[in-house]
């Protein structure tokens, strides 16, 4: 999933429209877990397991996503119906250029009438489950023997799980790394980076493959804290005294301010390496029209790059992906995260977690992966399968093996009761990173404020939160 971005406020007391929904629904809440059945007269050893219940009922997912999520989100309604004749399935996928996707779900919960599934990235669903809006699914896990979409990964877990309950059900593994485009290589004579590279080595080639006369920058840039997260930790710092439920923004610090001058502002006005926001207005000038050579992103950038339908367009850009070049960190941290569903509390949490499990199962996950690009969660899906078919002869990713290099050591971006997208649209992007994507304003300039307006959030939000 690309980022959704801005997550405006929910009060409390618009959260709480849930409780109102009867005795009925506080029952159902409380059972979110699956209890296992009480058990009979018979001897343990001669009863048979339980058999699941069977899902029934009106269903609604409430899905996020751009065209390949889409198409997947139609493919997989069709599978699940087919399976589950008992359940009334509404899936209603939102596309969301404008950031609509977070304001609508709310709205629905606030109203009393929440979807039964709904999809989420790793770090914005935790605000939810603290203001007991979603269902705990540990139980149901267990019951249902789903532990193969949870491999124990640290990125995974951080965003599956809120004070020790899981919430999130993985349908990818989320890991960005460094794509190339071979075209700008080859002709300017400039061997393709391997996954050893340093940071002075990325520099150096952005230099030689940088050609103004022909509109091609070497990097292109994106523009936005969260998307620059690997460069910040690759200096060995971090943005927060805690990726987890953080209580002091800690931006202001040189290696951090360094590094964004270079990659954020240096690059595009110093050097001009890479393209300024106004040259990239209207989606110019960018890899995926061949006016850059490399680009930092995850697997789901595959369907913009080399898909069955671009090449048959003849659209499609030839590329590859390498681990990002070497910092001062030396165990090489990548940004990386689970993104998924979870079941909310409703009217229906059974069937809720009965589609949501299917999302995240084998079948689900495959089938989401063909059409998105993205990495799943089981593991034994990745290697036999994801490399192989949909990277390599889906995508034309000969080095998809990067991606699962990068998630030895993926890092989540943070996790709070003020979500990340409303720290980034609030205080982070305005006060940070505008003025330097702008090029009026230097790193050592505004991380100061971003520091000081974070930490005054932060305060806020403990104080009322005790």
């Amino acid at each position: 999933m690309k980022s959704k971005k801005t997550l405006p406020n929910l009060s409390r007391r618009k959260f709480l429209v849930l409780s109102g929904q009867g005795a009925a629904a506080v029952a159902l809440a409380s059972c979110a877990g699956g209890a296992a059945p009480a058990a009979t007269s018979k001897p343990a050893a001669t009863t048979a397991p339980a058999a699941p219940p069977k899902a029934s009922g009106k269903v609604e997912f409430l899905a996020w996503g751009d065209s390949g999520d889409l198409a997947a989100w139609e493919k997989l309604q069709k599978s699940y119906a087919a399976k589950n004749p008992d359940v009334t399935l509404t899936v209603t996928p939102i596309a969301d250029p404008n950031n609509n996707f977070y304001p609508k779900l709310q709205t629905a919960i606030a109203g009393g009438a929440p979807p039964q599934v709904a999809s989420f990235q790793g770090w914005e669903w935790q605000v939810y489950a603290d203001k007991n809006a979603l269902a705990p699914i540990d139980d149901l896990i267990k019951r249902d023997k789903s532990e193969a979409a949870f491999p124990d990964l640290k990125s995974l877990n951080d965003s599956t799980l809120r004070k020790g309950k899981r919430y999130l059900i993985p349908l990818q593994l989320a890991t960005m790394v460094m794509y190339y485009a071979k075209k700008p290589f080859t002709e300017a004579g400039v061997p393709f980076p391997t996954n050893d590279w340093t940071f002075e080595q990325f520099q150096d080639i952005a230099k030689k493959l940088t050609n103004p006369s022909k509109k091609m920058w070497g990097y292109q840039p994106n523009n936005a804290w969260f998307r620059d997260i690997h460069w910040i930790r690759g200096t060995g710092k971090a943005e927060f005294d805690s990726v987890m439920d953080p209580k002091k923004a800690m931006f202001n610090q040189p290696e951090i301010a360094n590094i964004l001058q270079t990659v954020v502002v240096d690059m595009a006005y110093k050097d001009k390496t890479a393209p300024t926001a106004a040259d990239m207005t209207g989606n110019a000038n960018q890899i995926q029209t061949g006016n850059c050579a490399m680009k930092y992103d995850g697997p789901w950038w595959f369907t913009s790059m080399n898909s069955q339908k671009l090449r048959d367009e003849g659209k499609n850009v030839e590329f590859d992906v390498v681990l990002m070049p070497k910092q001062a960190d030396g165990s090489r941290p990548h940004r990386g995260w689970a993104e998924g569903v979870a079941v909310l509390k409703s009217n229906n949490i059974e069937g809720g977690w009965s589609l949501a499990n299917f999302l995240g199962g084998e079948e689900g996950q495959k089938t989401y992966s063909e059409s998105t690009g993205r990495i799943p969660s089981i593991q034994k899906l990745v290697q036999d399968w994801w490399i192989p078919t949909v990277a390599k002869a889906g995508f034309g990713c000969n080095n998809a093996q990067a991606f699962i290099d990068a998630n030895k050591n993926t890092q989540l971006d943070v996790v709070s009761g003020i979500p990340r997208s409303k720290m980034w649209a609030e205080i982070v992007k305005p006060a940070g990173w505008d003025p330097m994507v702008a090029g009026t304003k230097k790193a050592s300039d505004v991380l100061a404020d971003v520091d000081a307006k974070l930490t005054k959030a932060l305060d806020e939000y403990w104080a009322a939160n005790k």
